[in-house]
């Protein structure tokens, strides 16, 4: 379910819509939530960034890795299961 929900959500923030904040913050809950702390971190980056309207480039980068990794992670424990 994670893994789907943050597909939507990275492949949405992306995309910068005005409401980037609230997506990238919904989705640093679930990470946090599920121990993706690695998502976590990078979406708060990303929130920060938002927030003092800094140039997030980098931090879009560096969450669209994480949920990347994160979904491979995922793909290959349920291929093992």
């Amino acid at each position: 379910m994670f893994a789907a929900q943050a597909s939507d959500l990275i492949e949405k923030i992306v995309k910068m819509p005005t409401n980037v904040g609230e997506l990238t913050h919904k989705l640093r809950g679930s990470a946090e939530a599920i121990g993706a702390f690695r998502i976590t971190d990078a979406a708060e980056w990303l929130e920060n960034m938002l927030r003092d309207k800094s140039d997030s480039t980098e931090a879009l980068m560096t969450l669209t890795d994480a949920v990347l990794e994160a979904r491979e992670e995922i793909d290959g424990i349920l291929r093992r299961s």
